[in-house]
């Protein structure tokens, strides 16, 4: 059974906090896809998870 996760990030990038979500199945997917689609952030912190 593979279950899909809802990890909640927040992103500080240009001293702006950005709010957003990426479904993955594992944390280590998710943390990839989050440093793709923000390189230049100054700091990535997760929120919370929650299983689709």
């Amino acid at each position: 059974m593979n279950y899909y996760y809802k990890y909640h990030f927040y992103a500080i990038q240009g001293g702006k906090k950005i709010k957003f979500y990426v479904c993955a199945n594992n944390i280590y997917s998710a943390y990839s896809k989050v440093n793709k689609l923000y390189p230049e952030a100054e700091k990535i912190q997760m929120l919370h998870t929650e299983r689709i």
